[in-house]
């Protein structure tokens, strides 16, 4: 008698259904996120992770909505898989036809190389298989990285000329070229939706982009720089996208960003939301450009990636400024205040210190 698993029963019975659902980089910030708002609606759910990838940060990100998060979890059908192994995207894909790209390597510093492989490669094989899978609509979390250079302070929107530039980090070019993957899809048929997020605040149940923040201001951060950028609570993220997947509008792209907010304000708001004293003195940029390029002699010294190096320095003494009003316009979505949000995560993560154990706290900011 011949023996089937869960999962292929699973697809061939949804073979017939409207709509199945992939999310790759599930396990990240967005993609953990965007499984939680996809699962209230949707029965079950398919998600890519690799092999090394640990389930612990998800249950803690279900935990910020749920006291029942397994409840929620046992939902999610997943797939061994990796962006980079294109066979392996083959297997992931059968009968997909809504693909959410979360997946990326996010990263203040690090070799060019190594964040390329997977958010430039790792997106034009996820772009290839779905294509050639017949995939309906597809969303890809690209970054504000990859928009233009504002003049001057002037707001920057979606028509803005991407530029290269000194304070771009290699991080911000690996968007931009992924980027461009996406639109070398859309030239060959696959409907898509990009959107642009600000830096993203959220619980991820990792120490890893925007949760290094809240890491470094808990241990009694006094320093800031004066730069600033565009922030976005991870909610408004993920609702956004769906909206934008659920609407007619396809290859389009939309900057999400709730306000434009200098780091210092940003950092003051996480010391209040934890109890600690406010960041008062500020870093210049010739002292910070000078630890950058410290930081890279000793990084190479010892074979380790810095957390800053010259280009992240030069970013955190960069102010710039986004417009949000595509998206108002397009489906009148109204963001969270960064404040707000910083609030919550404060919130949330001092409570979950007090209820969970000390090892699997340490998996979150």
């Amino acid at each position: 008698m011949q023996k089937y698993s869960f999962l292929s029963v699973f697809l061939t019975i949804n073979s017939k259904n409207e709509k199945m659902i992939l999310v790759t980089g599930a396990t990240g910030l967005v993609g953990g996120n965007l499984l939680w708002y996809l699962l209230q609606d949707n029965e079950r759910v398919l998600a890519i992770r690799r092999t090394s990838s640990s389930l612990k940060p998800l249950r803690t990100v279900f935990c910020f909505y749920t006291s029942e998060p397994d409840k929620y979890l046992e939902r999610i059908d997943w797939i061994v898989a990796d962006v980079l192994d294109e066979s392996s995207l083959w297997n992931a894909m059968i009968n997909v036809t809504v693909v959410y790209h979360c997946a990326a390597v996010v990263s203040l510093g690090g070799a060019f190389g190594s964040i390329t492989e997977t958010n430039v490669a790792g997106t034009r094989n996820i772009v290839k298989v779905a294509l050639e899978s017949g995939v309906k609509k597809f969303c890809f979390v690209s970054s504000i990285a990859a928009c233009g250079i504002g003049k001057s302070g002037q707001l920057i929107d979606e028509n803005t000329i991407w530029e290269d530039h000194p304070h771009k980090s290699d991080y911000n070019r690996s968007k931009f070229y992924s980027e461009q993957e996406v639109w070398k899809g859309v030239e060959k048929g696959l409907n898509v939706i990009i959107v642009n997020p600000g830096v993203i605040l959220g619980i991820s149940g990792s120490n890893t982009g925007s949760a290094q923040l809240f890491s470094q201001v808990i241990k009694g951060l006094k320093f800031y720089t004066n730069g600033g950028s565009g922030y976005v609570d991870v909610q408004d993220v993920v609702k956004s996208m769906i909206e934008l997947m659920k609407s007619d509008i396809k290859n389009e792209r939309f900057i999400l960003v709730a306000e434009n907010c200098s780091n210092k304000d940003i950092l003051s708001w996480i010391a209040d939301g934890f109890g600690k004293s406010r960041p008062k003195i500020e870093i210049g940029k010739n002292l910070l450009l000078s630890i950058g390029y410290l930081s890279e002699k000793i990084g190479k010294l010892f074979h380790f990636t810095p957390l800053i190096d010259r280009g992240t320095a030069r970013s955190a003494v960069h102010r710039e400024y986004y417009s949000n009003e595509k998206i108002k316009k397009a489906i009148g979505f109204e963001f969270k205040k960064v404040e707000r949000s910083i609030h919550e995560i404060c919130s949330f993560s001092k409570d979950l210190k007090l209820k969970l154990k000390p090892k699997f706290y340490s998996h979150t900011i």
